[in-house]
């Protein structure tokens, strides 16, 4: 589906109903916005990972601007601000009240940027192996040079120095780099994971040339008011748990959650327990009117 917003065009894929029957009423199950990684990917990576989460959510797969099927833009206008007036487009659009969002790596970034530009518009935040500020690649670095293969390490820094610049090249570069973000890496999951998706390396190298490097909102992190999950593998390289810690020493009443057989992907690897989480901290701060 497409809503226009904001001066462009916008995927969402919903899954799960929004209005359920219970007895001899029906109760509205709230809106989820879920929010992916990259830049340069798309949703499709959640699926059907997420799918249980239906259970009290009605799921709303969000491709960002410039992602994956969302149309194409001029890529200067790819930045989190920017993404976090699409979403409260969107939100308007579909005529919701506040939203609950989950945002995994990148889409962290996006949903934490919301959360704070945004708070009357948010009722619950779920961070995934993500950080606050551009810092993280730092501190990331470290644990490359401590764990990756010698193809890893010569791989992975180009993303960033922009040599990755086209589909393929992007492809190749998640095909390889992927073991390091699991605690145990399924080769047929992860061919999956890529080869389902739509990359976009163009959307990519502008984002971690001239949006990232300005990620930064440690200082207002103080500002969300809605209750907020930190979620982490114990084993995620990219966005370590100490990124976590410091979200959560940011968002007064911010809880953390470490899976400890997991990596950036703590949904695979632990999905049971990562949707009995969710869904009990989602059920801790429902209201009789908003959930099942």
């Amino acid at each position: 589906m497409i809503a226009t917003v904001n001066g462009t065009q916008i995927y969402y894929d919903v899954e799960g109903s929004g209005l359920v029957p219970d007895g001899h009423r029906m109760r509205e199950r709230p809106a989820l916005f879920v929010l992916h990684g990259g830049p340069g990917l798309d949703h499709t990576y959640f699926k059907p990972w997420l799918t249980p989460l239906t259970e009290v959510f009605q799921l709303v797969y969000v491709d960002h601007r410039g992602n994956g099927r969302s149309a194409a833009v001029d890529r200067a206008t790819c930045r989190l601000p920017r993404m976090a007036a699409d979403l409260e487009g969107l939100r308007t659009h579909l005529g919701l009240p506040p939203i609950a969002v989950l945002g995994h790596s990148y889409g962290g970034f996006l949903a934490l940027t919301y959360a704070t530009g945004y708070p009357d518009s948010v009722s619950m935040v779920f961070a995934v192996g993500t950080a606050a500020s551009h810092r993280f690649y730092a501190r990331a670095a470290d644990v490359l040079e401590q764990r990756a293969s010698p193809e890893q390490k010569e791989l992975a820094p180009k993303l960033r120095q922009n040599q990755v610049r086209t589909e393929e090249a992007l492809r190749h570069w998640w095909l390889t780099m992927l073991p390091l973000y699991f605690h145990r890496y399924d080769p047929a999951i992860g061919l999956q994971q890529v080869e389902r998706m739509i990359l976009n390396a163009e959307t990519c190298a502008e984002v971690l040339a001239d949006d990232l490097p300005n990620y930064d909102i440690e200082n207002s992190l103080a500002s969300v008011s809605a209750p907020t999950l930190v979620m982490v593998g114990r084993n995620d390289w990219v966005t370590p748990v100490s990124e976590s810690e410091l979200i959560v020493a940011g968002i007064p009443g911010s809880q953390l959650k470490v899976f400890e057989k997991s990596g950036h992907y703590p949904f695979i690897e632990e999905n049971r327990d990562f949707v009995r989480v969710v869904v009990d901290f989602a059920r801790r701060f429902r209201t009789s009117t908003q959930m099942p």
